[in-house]
């Protein structure tokens, strides 16, 4: 039986690779030029703590400017984001977004809060998609967001998408990060 971390990641990878699922998704970046920061000791290979499945693994390589490429790869498939590392007031965070991007397709952001990078450790928890959906249920104002229903008029089988502004997401992230019902358990990776 898989534990609530293996089962984190790989639902994290599962929806990063399909770019679909019940992620939480945003129109805009969650950072600017000012928040990005370069950590070395990001770059490499990493694999879920206790795989054993080389073929399940995490690639962070420095991209062309403040960025890094990232390449999701489980089993046969392999998906690359470009992935910015920034820094919001003490705690960094990951904004990966997809590299290809189809002429009619609004790439989506993705959000991972980096509980910790050291040595040859590397945690990191995604945003809860149910915690923000029974938030924006009971209190809508709560971030600008849309539906994206696949019938009209329902929402079931739907997608939450946020719609806010960098600033509005910036600010919205900071109030939740130490929320464990927002930010549940961190998935721990280890350098290959």
């Amino acid at each position: 039986m898989k534990t609530s971390q293996t089962l984190a990641f790989a639902v994290l990878a599962v929806a990063l690779i399909a770019a679909a699922g019940c992620v939480v998704t945003s129109v805009y970046p969650y950072y600017t030029a000012k928040d990005v920061v370069l950590d070395p000791a990001l770059v490499g290979t990493w694999t879920e703590t206790g795989e054993t499945n080389a073929q399940k693994n995490w690639q962070f390589a420095r991209g062309g400017g403040q960025d890094y490429t990232l390449i999701v790869q489980d089993e046969d498939e392999k998906t690359e984001f470009t992935a910015h590392l920034f820094k919001l007031k003490e705690r960094r965070f990951i904004d990966a977004l997809p590299a290809k991007r189809d002429d009619d397709f609004i790439p989506p952001h993705y959000l991972l809060q980096s509980a910790r990078l050291e040595d040859s450790t590397l945690e990191m928890s995604i945003m809860s998609y149910k915690w923000l959906e029974e938030l924006v249920e009971k209190n809508p104002k709560a971030i600008r967001h849309t539906w994206i229903e696949r019938e009209p008029g329902k929402r079931e089988g739907g997608k939450l998408v946020l719609t806010a502004d960098t600033a509005e997401l910036q600010k919205f992230v900071l109030k939740h990060a130490a929320d464990t019902n927002a930010f549940p358990e961190a998935f721990k990776m280890t350098r290959r």
